[in-house]
């Protein structure tokens, strides 16, 4: 069985970077922060840890780390792995590809909720608010137009999403990226 480093998909990493706890440091012109998992309380960390099993990986960490890194300026200027953290220091967490890919499209669907919930949330609350004008502060608050992202294709989503319900990607589909409709 192949094994690949578990990457971020690139348009995530300005959301869970803004979003999570961790620290966060400047080196260089980089910003990088490391998030914990813990496979023992987090979900996010049991669901990782679950997948391991799975495929019979060693458990030899005693935690996970998301690393996300933004480089401004640079083509890849936006990076995130998950690390295995044990007592000899951290290396990349390796899984097969399609559960990559499965972790993957349970950080898209978080992604997705929390844009949805956000732009009810702005039009629910504000009488004035449109949601261009929403989904416009979404863009610019995750840097979102760097990775290929415009308001009309967030629009679509935004619509689509609400048609089917919140909760609805749990139950039938996972997520594939914004930009294929």
């Amino acid at each position: 069985m192949e094994l690949a480093p578990l990457k971020i998909r690139m348009h995530l990493v300005p959301f869970f970077f803004t979003e999570s706890k961790g620290n966060a440091i400047i080196m260089g012109n980089r910003k990088v922060k490391a998030v914990v998992f813990s496979p023992f309380v987090s979900s996010m960390g049991k669901l990782i840890k679950l997948f391991l099993e799975q495929v019979q990986a060693p458990m030899d960490f005693e935690s996970l780390n998301l690393v996300l890194e933004i480089t401004p300026n640079d083509p890849d200027k936006y990076k995130g792995a998950v690390y295995k953290k044990n007592k000899a220091g951290n290396c990349l967490l390796r899984l097969p590809e399609h559960i990559n890919n499965d972790i993957n499209d349970i950080f898209e669907d978080m992604f997705r909720m929390a844009f949805v919930n956000y732009i009810d949330g702005c039009v629910d609350n504000n009488t004035d608010s449109v949601i261009v004008y929403a989904i416009d502060k979404w863009i610019e608050k995750y840097d979102l137009l760097e990775v290929g992202y415009c308001n009309d294709t967030l629009r679509r989503l935004y619509y689509r999403e609400k048609e089917k319900g919140c909760l609805s990607r749990f139950q039938n589909k996972k997520s594939n990226t914004i930009l294929n409709t």
